[in-house]
């Protein structure tokens, strides 16, 4: 008769897997790119890695200053009353079209 491993047994295994499986992470790529695609590789015509690793970004680093100066009340006036009239119209030319739509449909069987 078979015995069974107990719960932890089972449990101590997993991790112990786990453990190896992380220490194979920094040479995981190598596999990856020599992996057949129909196993889970990359797939054919995908350009090489480069050699080196890309620089982080520098996150950290605050902005320079802007050189523009800030928007007057006349001119956010003059582009908010810009923007009102292209929704105007935008409005009326869906309206019209939406009319003429019934008429350019072939009726319904």
């Amino acid at each position: 008769m078979m015995r069974f491993p107990g719960p932890k047994t089972v449990c101590l295994s997993a991790v112990l897997l786990c453990l190896a499986l992380t220490g194979c992470s920094s040479v995981s790529h190598v596999i990856a790119d020599n992996w057949p695609h129909m196993m889970g590789g990359l797939p054919e015509g995908v350009p090489p890695r480069t050699e080196t690793a890309p620089a982080y970004l520098p996150i950290h680093d605050t902005p320079p200053p802007r050189d523009t100066k800030k928007m007057t009340l006349e001119e956010r006036a003059k582009y908010e009353a810009e923007l009102a009239a292209g929704r105007t119209q935008n409005t009326s030319q869906a309206q019209e079209v939406k009319s003429q739509a019934p008429a350019q449909l072939p009726p319904a069987r």
